[in-house]
């Protein structure tokens, strides 16, 4: 009876045979008998074989599996037309790719052997579809992503190993689910793990968020539960950093970090010939250190870079080098300025002076009674109000204000000696007025890690262009070599998510210097090669993965790949993925919201998944909104609208209208 099973079984599953093999590709002639759509066996329906799907075929006791990129209708010139439907004299072809075998009811990826003419071809069987879709061996390893996009009844499991020790790569068009698929992977792993002592000791996941789409929201109206987004809080801290509030929270550094040269050429752009040197020189010395031990020396060196200034006969050196001298160690100084040295400055300005002509300074108003710099009485008008100044220099703390203090005395040392030259390094302390301010809002020097849970979202929605360049790399460098030092055997395990990963991962930039550029993208490229090696992964996100480095693209190990529309994306996905099949390829347009192409070694074959659902209280801060719902709904006061006192008198309309240029 059991034979009998298989006879009938073979009979119904038999759709043809093999009648072409070029390398993986393979031509199969299917039955005329096999043309529907389903077929019937034992009462149930059976789905027939058609494109995306699937076939067996067998070359003695081997079972190859291949899929099915595309069929065609071929004129069979060998029927008689004597007799017969004209239908009779047509053929249906079938080409497929090899994708890997089965052995022992276990699907196996690669291709072992190759097919011979007239082998013949079979529908999957529903326990073979289940083996090609079983994507890990062991349950406790594995997580739920979602449902098979063309077979809703088959969940889709994935590999926590083959996941998260590995590069991910999330890619999709704003609106096609790629942060619903990012929160349901770590909501999946935090919900399954996340108590586990072993996994909250040595488990650290730090997602870089632009847009703040990971943090947690405040309860509405419609669910008055508290959100977490991803997992719950215990699980989670979050830093929502920002440029403009001095109280936002701030990413805790230690002072070797803070003191690394590396570290100020990124935050200050500093090109690689003259002024990265220069920082270098300044934060591996620790002169100005010592001096600052001793007030009374210090004040002596700042009256005699103002003695040599105001003697100087360099083009280079004017009445303003000087007060722009004292007016930065005022800034660094911080909230409490001395008053002795503000009203020193306002001395100065009001009475020192410079005479381009003869290239000389002097003191007072222009006649008789001026005084010049060679006048014996020089020094006691302009260098010894200096020496006597009370300042406390105890207020510059280490940190940032130190590094500051050190650099801006640096450059004036080295401007007015004549040692450097003031167009090359000018632009560095321009940079440094603006950005410094910044990093103190969203940087702070402490030592040690104070952030337990295991998952850390740093928000940068409230952060400015130049520090969300600068932030991530700094962090995610820090972070890297950190855990290089710490933990060379990878012991502990460090996955890094960078959300909306173009920002910081573009090839080409025109708002950036190219030794920036190649400073950027080397760091990254060297976590994405060489960070497996330390326990250290990389996840990205991003809706143009044609404007990410393709080395970075191309080293990735996962892809969940969502709808992508622009050619020049997809071609970029068809360059770094070389084991996806054509019809993946061309389904990326047009996939739903919410389904993903899943490639990679987690996946032994390409599936498309529809993404699994989350608790509302989990979800990103990224959902669509439904305008008419908002429009057709009561308007509040309290509710944040547009403004619309833009100018004084009239209307927003009104005032633009008088503004346009009619020429």
């Amino acid at each position: 009876m059991l034979e009998e099973h298989f006879l009938e079984q073979d009979a119904v599953f038999r759709i043809g045979r093999v009648i072409s093999v070029d390398g993986r590709r393979v031509r199969v002639a299917v039955d005329k008998l096999k043309n529907n759509s389903h077929l019937l066996h034992r009462g149930n329906v059976v789905r027939n074989v058609s494109v995306g799907g699937y076939v067996k075929i067998t070359k003695g006791f081997a079972e190859l599996v291949a899929s099915v990129d595309g069929e065609h209708v071929i004129e069979d010139h060998t029927s008689s037309r004597q007799y017969g439907r004209s239908a009779d004299s047509v053929r249906r072809e079938l080409e497929v790719n090899l994708i890997g075998y089965l052995e022992g009811g276990v699907f196996r990826r690669g291709v072992q052997e190759m097919p011979l003419l007239d082998n013949q071809c079979f529908i999957l069987s529903e326990d073979e579809f289940t083996a090609i879709h079983a994507f890990v061996d062991e349950p406790e390893r594995a997580l739920v992503l979602g449902e098979l996009a063309t077979e809703p009844t088959q969940s889709v499991l994935v590999d926590v190993d083959e996941i998260f020790a590995s590069h991910v790569g999330i890619f999709g068009n704003t609106g096609s689910g790629k942060s619903y698929t990012l929160a349901k992977l770590y909501h999946e792993l935090f919900e399954k793990f996340g108590d586990l002592p072993g996994f909250r000791g040595r488990a650290r996941f730090v997602i870089i968020d632009f847009n703040g789409e990971y943090v947690d929201r405040e309860p509405s109206p419609e669910d008055d539960r508290s959100t977490s987004v991803i997992a719950g809080r215990r699980y989670k801290n979050s830093i929502v950093l920002s440029t403009r509030r001095d109280d936002a929270d701030k990413i805790q550094l230690p002072a070797e970090v803070i003191g690394n040269p590396l570290f100020w050429t990124v935050l200050l752009d500093a090109t690689e010939k003259t002024q990265a040197p220069f920082l270098a020189r300044v934060l591996e010395s620790d002169y100005w250190d010592r001096q600052l031990n001793h007030p009374e020396d210090l004040l002596a060196i700042l009256a005699d870079m103002v003695d040599r200034a105001t003697s100087s006969t360099d083009n280079g050196v004017d009445r303003q080098t000087v007060l722009n001298l004292l007016s930065e160690v005022q800034t660094c100084l911080g909230a409490a300025p001395s008053r002795a040295l503000t009203d020193l400055m306002d001395d100065l300005r009001q009475n020192l002076h410079y005479n381009a002509t003869t290239r000389q300074f002097y003191w007072g108003s222009w006649g008789p009674t001026y005084v010049t710099s060679d006048h014996q009485d020089w020094k006691a008008l302009t260098s010894d109000k200096v020496r006597g100044l009370a300042v406390d220099f105890s207020q510059i703390q280490r940190g940032i204000d130190l590094i500051r203090f050190k650099i801006v005395l640096q450059y004036y040392s080295d401007i007015i000696s004549g040692f450097s030259n003031r167009e090359h390094l000018s632009p560095l302390i321009k940079r440094m007025e603006t950005r410094v301010p910044d990093i103190k809002k969203l940087v702070v020097v402490q030592e040690g890690n104070t952030y337990e849970p295991p998952l850390l979202v740093v928000s940068l929605r409230d952060v400015n262009l130049a520090m969300r360049k600068v932030i991530p790399m700094l962090l995610c460098k820090y972070l890297y070599d950190a855990k290089k030092d710490q933990d060379p055997e990878g012991q502990t395990l460090l996955n890094l998510v960078i959300d909306e990963a173009h920002n910081i991962l573009s090839f080409d930039s025109s708002r950036e210097s190219e030794a920036w550029r190649d400073y950027r993208l080397e760091t990254f490229e060297e976590i994405v090669k060489e960070g497996r090696k330390f326990g250290v992964f990389l996840t990205i996100a991003s809706q143009r993965p044609h404007d990410i480095s393709p080395t970075i693209i191309s080293q990735l190990h996962n892809y969940f790949l969502h709808r992508l529309v622009n050619d020049l994306d997809i071609r970029a996905i068809e360059k770094a993925v070389a084991y996806l099949d054509r019809v993946s390829f061309e389904s990326l347009p047009i996939l739903p919201t919410g389904t993903c192409v899943v490639a990679g070694i987690a996946a032994q074959i390409p599936v498309r998944v529809m993404v699994g659902a989350l608790e509302p209280r989990y979800t990103p801060n990224s959902q669509t909104i439904e305008v008419v719902k908002a429009w057709t709904s009561p308007f509040a006061p309290s509710e944040p609208s547009l403004p619309t006192d833009l100018v004084d008198g009239g209307s927003p309309t009104e005032q633009a209208v008088s503004d346009f240029d009619w020429q």
